[in-house]
């Protein structure tokens, strides 16, 4: 019905292009009238049917599981392809380079005055979501600091959760087990009452997202997944798990979500739990932590909702292709893919893991009126990007941030790849190209050191950063398509794929690859607000200038404009604030200023 009433329209609409106004008008008029009435019910059935599946798919979107941030934007140098053209089937290569056959992934305010938070192209924002993080007494200085210098920062609302109140970790909530809990020293006790403190804490918050304090979150990428649910909804999201089947299995037989690569719950399911968490805190006492939330959620009809993504381990844990990441997933198999979906969590992290996951993702740049810009790679993390170099021989493959991989052979050869470079160095901005205004990136992998050769060159290096000299790879990441790419004999441009491989010298294996490179976006504190009375937010919210109009004070590119003396009462949400001295005062008629005080974040 829904193809003939389309057709019909179509017919009309293709014979109406060399008649005048009125005879349009007339004929579908009359062409109306001219059917029968079966046919004009079932013209009007089809209608109706068709509106029903338009609103049943539109309704049903958090249902596709692999949907990801779009990366159509668009460039000074070249139009941005689209999703459908990123999904097309790959490239004839030229005779300088040949891409790899693997398919591209499927796509789904730097104002002054700014009170809207970072938002990743859906409508969810880092407000939007409160944190709860797992931790104890003597891990704050190792695992929590680490993630105060990482990922932290980046969100606005963090409450810590421990076995005792810790004057050093605000704001942290202490807990005490059950009555009868027989796991006391394991912590696995601490579910039940943190997420019923979320629940009293942020009754407006449209997600909470619980893990540990050695997980690593990637929260652009986080957001994008979340903001693909209907918030509305019961969810229950996270890492495909089940018990061990030597441990619990034996006497819950559930499937959940891992509780050290996170978990998210809507605000609706949150409440629905919430009436039934005391009742599962006192009775589930002998089980992992996240196996109690699951068979508590399970007692209410509710299963987990499994997204690849989320990671129960370190990123060198896991077998990378193009095919992983699927359900079910986790421990059951040890393949992992940034395909379908950029990683979200990782878990089980020492502090340096911590560190360099932050290091690779973000790139920082000053600009010339001293604000600090950052580019944010989290959504290309791990993407496989590969193609075979006849010039050198060899297979070769980027896991983006992380590693290049060679493999010999000919062309048809099936690659079996060595990891030769995965020591990850740094991701830096190069310098704009003057022609086009767009900017560059540097990302460098070194060679791990071998016991016998070690890693060392001898050629001389202009690159500063590799000091010391190590033989590495030089990955330029451009944000202009592929000049070399082929498509039925002729030069296409293309993003999302290497484009040359070459040896620069003895110490650098050179690849460059074209990107849909992140828009810059200004770097603020949303931790921080500052008010005209104790915990108020009037004059700075979230890092940005209030500028809602509750307030006489105002900032006016970032400068604060005051007749009368003011006080001011700079708060955060999570870590802690000191004010320093001022440098320098200056007395003139009628003015008292105070020079150089400035503000202090511990959380970053």
């Amino acid at each position: 019905l829904g193809c003939w009433s389309a057709s019909r329209d179509m017919r009309w609409r293709s014979s109406r292009a060399d008649k005048p106004p009125s005879e349009l008008a007339a004929a579908r008029n009359g062409g109306h009238r001219s059917l029968s009435l079966s046919s004009r019910l079932l013209h009007t059935l089809a209608g109706a049917f068709l509106a029903y599946c338009v609103c049943i798919v539109r309704d049903s979107r958090a249902c596709a599981s692999s949907a990801a941030p779009s990366l159509s934007t668009t460039t000074a140098a070249a139009a941005r392809p689209s999703a459908a053209e990123l999904a097309s089937p790959p490239l004839r290569p030229s005779a300088a380079f040949r891409t790899a056959s693997s398919p591209p992934p499927e796509q789904a305010d730097t104002a002054w005055c700014s009170s809207s938070p970072p938002t990743t192209g859906s409508e969810l924002s880092v407000k939007d979501v409160a944190f709860g993080i797992l931790t104890a007494k003597n891990l704050v200085q190792s695992r929590v600091h680490a993630q105060q210098l990482s990922w932290l920062p980046q969100a606005r609302d963090v409450v810590f959760y421990s076995e005792a109140d810790l004057e050093a970790l605000q704001p942290t909530v202490a807990l005490e087990p059950p009555p009868k809990e027989e796991l006391v020293g394991g912590g696995a006790w601490k579910n039940f009452p943190a997420l019923m403190d979320l629940h009293k804490r942020f009754p407006r918050h449209a997600w909470i997202f619980f893990c540990d304090d050695d997980t690593y979150v990637y929260m652009g990428n986080l957001l994008a997944m979340l903001g693909s649910y209907h918030a509305e909804r019961d969810w229950y999201i996270g890492l495909y798990w089940t018990p061990r089947i030597d441990m619990e299995w034996k006497e819950v037989h559930i499937a959940y979500a891992s509780g050290g690569a996170g978990y998210a719950l809507s605000r609706p399911m949150l409440a629905r739990l919430s009436e039934t968490m005391p009742q599962c805190h006192t009775r589930y006492t002998r089980w992992a932590g996240d196996i109690r939330v699951g068979k508590c959620v399970n007692d209410l009809g509710v299963r987990v909702r499994a997204e690849a993504g989320f990671h129960h381990e370190a990123h060198d844990k896991y077998e990378w292709d193009n095919t992983g990441g699927g359900h079910p997933y986790g421990h059951l198999s040890h393949k992992a893919s940034a395909h379908k979906r950029p990683p979200i969590t990782f878990h089980h992290l020492q502090p340096t893991q911590l560190e360099l996951y932050y290091r690779m993702q973000f790139v920082r740049h000053r600009r010339p009126d001293g604000a600090v810009e950052a580019y944010d790679f989290g959504e290309f993390m791990l993407r496989e990007f590969s193609g075979y170099s006849p010039q050198l021989r060899q297979h070769v493959r980027l896991l983006f941030g992380f590693s290049v991989e060679l493999s010999g052979g000919g062309p048809r050869d099936a690659p079996n790849w060595r990891k030769d470079f995965s020591d990850p160095l740094y991701l830096r901005r190069l310098s704009a190209d003057e022609s086009s205004g767009e900017a560059s990136f540097s990302l460098v992998v070194a060679k791990v050191p071998n016991v016998f050769d070690g890693d060392g060159c001898d050629v001389p290096l202009a690159d500063t950063h590799r000091a010391p000299a190590r033989q590495a790879a030089d990955v330029r990441l451009q944000c202009t398509p592929c000049a070399s790419a082929m498509v039925g004999g002729h030069l296409q441009p293309l993003l999302g794929q290497l484009c040359d491989v070459q040896r620069r010298d003895s110490c650098t294996l050179e690849l460059v690859v074209s990107l849909p490179c992140p828009e810059p976006q200004l770097v603020k504190a949303v931790v921080f607000d500052l008010g005209t009375a104790p915990g108020a937010a009037d004059v700075v919210s979230m890092g940005s200038a209030a500028c809602d109009g509750r307030s006489a004070v105002r900032l006016r590119r970032g400068v604060l404009s005051q007749d009368s003396p003011l006080a001011l009462h700079p708060s955060v949400s999570h870590g802690s604030v000191d004010t320093l001295p001022a440098t320098a005062t200056a007395d003139v008629p009628g003015c008292r200023a105070l020079l150089g005080g400035s503000v202090e974040l511990s959380s970053g």
